[in-house]
């Protein structure tokens, strides 16, 4: 992967992992309200944003800490 690449992929890390504290807050608060329909709904999406959100930051994270040696390229089929 190029330097370029690289970057961009830890941009897009970090901004998963901000969008995953921010849901886990929401879901937080959303867990603590009163019930009722929009708290239903807020919990919903809040939840399903954090899970979407911290697996994808977690696939990436593996990409990054799992690289081939410079050397070792995959072969194509």
């Amino acid at each position: 992967m190029r330097a370029a690449g690289v970057r961009r992929v830890q941009r897009w890390f970090w901004a998963l992992t901000v969008i995953a504290v921010c849901a886990g807050g929401a879901l937080d608060e959303g867990l603590r309200a009163a019930p009722g329909p929009g708290t239903g709904l807020r919990v919903l999406v809040s939840g399903l944003v954090l899970a979407a959100s911290a697996i994808q930051a977690a696939r990436i994270l593996t990409v990054l800490t799992h690289r081939r040696p410079e050397g070792r390229r995959r072969r194509r089929k």
